[in-house]
C-alpha cells in the first residue's frame, strides 16, 4: 500500500509561475476556482487590448489594466501558497498538468491567429495617412481561406467572405510570397482600372472627391497634398507629391491585361485577381508596378487600425 505524503505549495514557485501567467500560479497554489476567475478576467483584458480602438480605450489605460492584473495575480498566488495547508497534492498542481495547460494556451493562441484574427505591424509609409509606420492592424482571417501565422501556412480554402473596392487587405506579396504586404483594393475582377494624371478611375469613374488640408508626415518634416477619395461606399484619404513617376512594370502574370503609356496605366482585372494600391500614391510599390493579387494570396481584411 502506497502512502501519499502531505504537500504544501512553495510561495516562490507560485510567484515565478505568476510572472509568466497568474492562472498557472493560482493553480499551483491550489486555487482552481480563483484561477478560473482570473483566466476569464485576464482573457477579457487581452481581448479588450486586441480591439481597444473599437472599445475607445487608450493605450495608457490598457497598459495600466494589464499591469494591475499582473500584480494582483502575483499577490493572490503568493498569499494562497503561503496560507495553503498540508494536504495530498492535487494532480492539477503537478508540473505535467501545468505544462499541458501551457500547451493548451499556446495551441489556442496559434489557432486564434491562424483562423480568426491576427495583428500585423506596418513597416512603411505606403499606406499613409491611413496607417503610418509602426501602426498596428487587426486582420480578419476567417472567411478568406488563408490559414497561416508566424510565417507558416497551415492550409487554405476558397474565399467565402466578401471583398469590396476600398477594403484594405493583407496579402502574400506575389513577387516574394514570404513577404507580407498591405494595400487597398481599388479594382475587383472584371473592373477596368486607370491611373492617369494622378487620378484613379475605376470603370470610368474618378474616385477623387475633393482636396483636403495638406498632410504633415509624422516621421519627416514634409507636407503632402491630401485628397478625399471614394470607392463604392468607402471614403478614405490619399496623398500626392509633386514628383511624377512613370511605372516600370515587371513581367507579371496577366501582363497582357495592362497598357502603359507615359501618363497612364490601364488594366483590366482578370478573374480571381485584385488590383491594389497604397494610399500614399507616389510612395507605394503596388499593382501598377508588379501586377495583380491572386485571391489565394490574400491573408485577410483589415478591420481595425491602432495608431
Amino acid at each position: 500500500m502506497t502512502v501519499m505524503a502531505n504537500w504544501r505549495p512553495k510561495p516562490w514557485i507560485a510567484v515565478a509561475l505568476s510572472l509568466a501567467n497568474a492562472t498557472l500560479g493560482l493553480l499551483y497554489a491550489g486555487k482552481p476556482r480563483w484561477a478560473g476567475i482570473f483566466f476569464v478576467t485576464t482573457s477579457t483584458i487581452v481581448m479588450l487590448a486586441f480591439f481597444r480602438a473599437f472599445a475607445g480605450v487608450s493605450d495608457t489605460i490598457m497598459g495600466a489594466l494589464e499591469i494591475a492584473a499582473g500584480i494582483v495575480g502575483i499577490i493572490l498566488a503568493y498569499r494562497a501558497a503561503k496560507a495553503a495547508p498540508d494536504r495530498i497534492r492535487p494532480k492539477y498542481t503537478r508540473w505535467y498538468s501545468l505544462l499541458a495547460i501551457c500547451a493548451a494556451f499556446a495551441v489556442a493562441a496559434v489557432a486564434f491567429r491562424a483562423f480568426v484574427y491576427e495583428p500585423f505591424k506596418i513597416p512603411s509609409t505606403a499606406m499613409a495617412p491611413t496607417a503610418e509606420i509602426g501602426s498596428r492592424v487587426i486582420v480578419q482571417k476567417f472567411g478568406y481561406g488563408h490559414f497561416s501565422t508566424f510565417g507558416f501556412r497551415l492550409g487554405s480554402r476558397p474565399i467565402s467572405a466578401p471583398l469590396h473596392r476600398g477594403d484594405v487587405i493583407v496579402f502574400d506579396y506575389p513577387v516574394e510570397p514570404a513577404e507580407t504586404w498591405i494595400k487597398r483594393i481599388v479594382g475587383v475582377p472584371g473592373d477596368r482600372v486607370v491611373y492617369r494624371d494622378k487620378h484613379l478611375f475605376v470603370n470610368g469613374v474618378d474616385t477623387r472627391v475633393r482636396q483636403l488640408d495638406d498632410y504633415l508626415h509624422p516621421d519627416v518634416p514634409r507636407y503632402s497634398r491630401r485628397y478625399l477619395d471614394k470607392l463604392d461606399g468607402t471614403t478614405f484619404a490619399t496623398l500626392q507629391d509633386d514628383v511624377q513617376r512613370t511605372p516600370e512594370p515587371s513581367n507579371f502574370a496577366f501582363r497582357d491585361h495592362c497598357v502603359y503609356t507615359e501618363n497612364e496605366v490601364r488594366c483590366d482585372v482578370p478573374a480571381g485577381n485584385y488590383f491594389v494600391m497604397g494610399d500614399n500614391r507616389d510612395n507605394s510599390l503596388d499593382s501598377r508596378y508588379w501586377g495583380f493579387v491572386p485571391s489565394d494570396r490574400i491573408i485577410g481584411k483589415v478591420v481595425n487600425i491602432i495608431h
